[in-house]
């Protein structure tokens, strides 16, 4: 079979838009359970208990907890496994990882009034977000192949004469009669793919926060995410003859790194009716991110090489987040045993995340209005418990994210259990925090197969704190 290419000197402008997916938005907007021990242990339930560095990030207003100058450091493990299944077929990968937690620091102030007890002024690092995984996936005896089925349509649709697969002879362009064939259009043929995560979200962040009589907190955080995320994907097609041989394959190699810095407002309120309740609510803005999209896209075929290699530069906007947090704190500085429970809810609407491409309006309006499409508000839920021994705390949570997705599209729910314990004595304390996570996605191939995955983290994390 041959296909004719319309012979247009100029590329397509939309070829500058392939690069991207909607899911983009969603890599930035969507954050995990990294930062301090303390804080994982309890499954990020503080937002009405405060008294940590992570509570910047969440609820500003539990920074109002500190009488004491306190600076932290954090950093762990990440062991992630994934499981691949396609039809009959089912591969596992994994990877490991160190990573960074928090380095923070936290300055109350005593004020002498009679209302405003501590003014609180922090300033931190902590990690938001680690993307950390390898997943493989298979598929044999097919009678289509990626080549057929897009790479040629590609090479009409955009007119891109320039195409990788050109360049490699996969695919053979006749300059005289503008025709295209490839030895990959018919046949029976077997793939193996890759994809590889990498990189994380960071926040960079300054507060500040008050307390006054003991009974009202508030708090506010201005946040200056930085972000880098890269996937490695790489597809292997073979074509297979009658008697199960090899008779032609090629390597495709795409790599998207992106890098992005941000900046969003979050706004905190923590209110003590009664000495044991304490109730919380915080409001996030949106952030705001500009992003360097580097793309490669590299065919090695018969030795031969074939690379684009375009650079995009964009917007991402995430949406609003409204929380909500309670918790009941038994004892006191005098007690023998002291104990807490929290529970906090989130909202976060995803399909209000947005594009924002200064030089593509069409573009942009076509990936927004496919965002409301896929995407829908999500609730998370967070419970997180201590229980105190003179210096010695034990503790442990669950956490149970949304699915932002419309469910016939994807699931990207994530359920979390935590356990951890912490030691204070003096100036000087240790946290220690084990989290194990579990989420259920889908990956679709270009002929719409689903690959139904299963992503499993297991993280140790590690938080040195010291008071002055």
């Amino acid at each position: 079979m041959k296909k004719i290419v319309v012979f247009i000197l100029s590329i397509c402008a939309f070829m500058g838009v392939k690069a991207q997916s909607e899911d983009f938005p969603l890599f930035f907007s969507q954050l995990g359970l990294d930062g301090t021990a303390n804080y994982m242990s309890r499954a990020g339930a503080i937002g009405a208990i405060g008294g940590d560095i992570m509570s910047a990030h969440y609820n500003p207003a539990g920074l109002g907890i500190y009488r004491v100058a306190e600076m932290t450091f954090s950093a762990g493990l990440n062991f992630a496994n994934a499981s691949a299944f396609t039809n009959d077929l089912g591969l596992k990968d994994d990877k490991t990882k160190l990573t960074f937690g928090n380095f923070g620091i936290v300055l109350p102030i005593k004020v002498d009034d009679s209302w405003l007890k501590y003014v609180q002024f922090s300033v931190g690092i902590n990690r938001l977000k680690t993307f950390s995984n390898n997943i493989a996936m298979s598929r044999d005896i097919l009678n289509n192949s990626f080549v057929d089925q897009v790479v040629m349509n590609d090479i009409i649709e955009y007119q891109d004469i320039e195409n990788e697969f050109i360049r490699a002879g996969v695919v053979d362009l006749d300059t005289n009669t503008m025709t295209i064939s490839s030895l990959f259009e018919a046949g029976t043929f077997n793939q193996f793919q890759r994809i590889q995560y990498s990189g994380s979200v960071n926040e960079f962040s300054l507060s500040w926060s008050a307390n006054i009589r003991d009974i009202l907190y508030f708090g506010v955080t201005t946040g200056i995410p930085f972000a880098d995320m890269t996937t490695l994907t790489t597809l292997t097609e073979s074509k297979i003859g009658s008697n199960d041989e090899t008779i032609a394959s090629y390597l495709h190699t795409k790599q998207q790194d992106l890098t992005s810095v941000g900046i969003n407002l979050k706004l905190g309120a923590i209110f003590k009716p009664i000495s044991p309740l304490r109730l919380g609510v915080a409001v996030h803005t949106p952030t705001y991110y500009s992003v360097t999209d580097d793309f490669s896209s590299i065919v090695q075929y018969d030795q031969t090489a074939g690379t684009i290699a375009p650079t995009f530069f964009y917007g991402i906007q995430t949406p609003f987040r409204f929380l909500a947090n309670a918790a009941v704190v038994l004892g006191d500085i005098s007690s023998s045993i002291v104990g807490s429970i929290s529970a906090d809810y989130e909202y976060a609407d995803y399909s209000l995340m947005r594009f924002d491409f200064t030089e593509d309006v069409v573009a942009e309006y076509k990936f927004n209005t496919s965002i409301e499409n896929i995407f829908r508000p999500a609730h998370t839920f967070r419970l997180g418990g201590e229980v105190k021994f003179g210096p010695f705390a034990l503790r442990a949570g669950y956490a149970m994210q949304g699915n932002p997705y419309v469910e016939v599209q994807n699931d990207a729910s994530i359920n979390y259990t935590t356990f951890g314990f912490g030691y204070r004595k003096n100036k000087v304390g240790f946290d220690l925090a084990y989290v194990h996570s579990m989420g259920d996605s889908k990956y679709y191939w270009y002929d719409g197969t689903e690959t139904n995955m299963t992503e499993i983290h297991n993280i140790i994390q590690a938080t040195l704190v010291l008071k002055f």
